[in-house]
């Protein structure tokens, strides 16, 4: 009895002991799988919404629950209603595209711009200019496909940034331009600084009332420690190839000499900025008003650097509204990203696998506690 109990016993642990490492084993591999699925997921993808679809779906809901909540129509009224509206359907299934198109050629001849195709892209900048890759996606989906019968509107809002990254986007909206697409900026909050720079680029900016606009300047700043580490006796060397290689420095000594190119750095900035308004927009003062100032969407519509004042959402209803073929949505789905540990964690709590584990080990303690065998 002896003997066979202590064989029972080593095999018990035998039995838990490959059970763990095939355990281990077969999570290890799902592991390496799931990492190679996570990479091939954690790519970012173009989404499109079909925003006509969207209104008309809107619509009709709001529509079919005040239908349903008019208490002044019986049952039998609302029955006969719809029976008669299927059958009017069924009867001319194109009537609603004649209304539209006949309400569209009105508006052509009244000199309205009536886009073939409308594309929405939305941009919310930083001093840092960060989605400027999602933005440069966004823009290259577009031109993939737009034509100058189209229109692309873009829902922007940015207090400005850096200059070399504005600067780039500003540039991607000029290839929007050079193909001739009627570009639309509108601003709901703030376009400031290089998100004016932007803005600027477009055909027509369209701003709601209390947004911030304007803000035609450039500036920089950098602390100067140098004075607190004279006081406590600290040397600060800097060397560098070229006269003004450093013009301003954060620990060094300043001069005056420094100080007068670092302006006349930012000012050739500001003159590029200054270029590029006046170029789109000839009609504006731009001496008189690119002063760093910045002004309410109603008092910069006086001043020119806005064309119209409406909101983004009404603007969009508008336009889609008399679109002749769609109207696109165009954005980046970023999938969430899964680290090895994440993947870990997600396997070793699968209840599965643990269940039957932890089973396996308490049947294992029972038997060797009563001596079964």
């Amino acid at each position: 009895m002896e003997f066979l109990y202590s064989l029972a016993l080593y095999s018990s642990k035998l039995v838990v002991t490959v059970a763990l490492i095939l355990f281990g084993l077969i999570t290890l591999l799902m592991a390496v799988k799931g990492l190679k699925s996570a990479k091939k997921d954690n790519e970012d993808k173009l989404k499109f919404t079909d925003l006509k679809k969207e209104f008309k779906e809107r619509k009709q809901e709001l529509e079919d629950a005040i239908f349903e909540a008019d208490s002044s129509k019986t049952e039998k009224e609302k029955k006969a209603f719809l029976k008669q509206k299927a059958k009017d359907e069924k009867k001319d299934p194109n009537k609603n595209e004649k209304a539209l198109k006949e309400k569209i050629e009105k508006a052509e001849k009244e000199g309205k711009f009536c886009p073939e195709k409308v594309f929405v892209i939305e941009f919310y900048g930083d001093p840092k200019a960060s989605s400027q890759d999602d933005f440069i996606k966004e823009i290259n989906a577009v031109l993939d496909v737009a034509t100058d019968k189209d229109e692309l509107i873009l829902n922007l809002e940015s207090p400005g940034g850096v200059v070399n990254g504005y600067g780039l986007l500003a540039s991607q909206l000029e290839r929007v331009r050079a193909k001739g697409i009627h570009l639309t900026v509108c601003v709901d909050n703030v376009a400031a600084s290089g998100g004016y720079l932007m803005s600027c680029v477009a055909n027509k900016i369209v701003a709601a009332p209390f947004s911030y606009v304007g803000s035609i300047g450039v500036v920089a700043q950098i602390p100067n420690f140098n004075k607190v580490l004279k006081k406590h006796d600290i040397d600060y060397e800097q060397v560098t190839a070229g006269k003004y290689k450093r013009t301003l420095t954060m620990f060094g000594e300043n001069t005056e000499e420094g100080r007068e190119k670092f302006r006349q750095e930012l000012s050739m900035i500001h003159d590029r900025f200054k270029a590029i308004v006046a170029k789109y927009r000839p009609d504006m003062d731009v001496e008189q008003f690119a002063t760093g100032e910045f002004w309410l969407a109603t008092d910069a519509k006086e001043r020119g650097l806005v064309d119209q004042i409406d909101t983004f959402d009404a603007y969009l209803q508008k336009t889609v509204e008399f679109t002749k073929v769609c109207a696109i949505k165009i954005s980046i789905e970023h999938e969430e990203k899964k680290s090895f540990v994440d993947i870990i964690k997600k396997f070793f709590m699968a209840r599965t696998w643990t269940s039957a584990i932890k089973k396996e080990v308490q049947d294992t303690m029972i038997e060797q506690d009563t001596g079964r065998y």
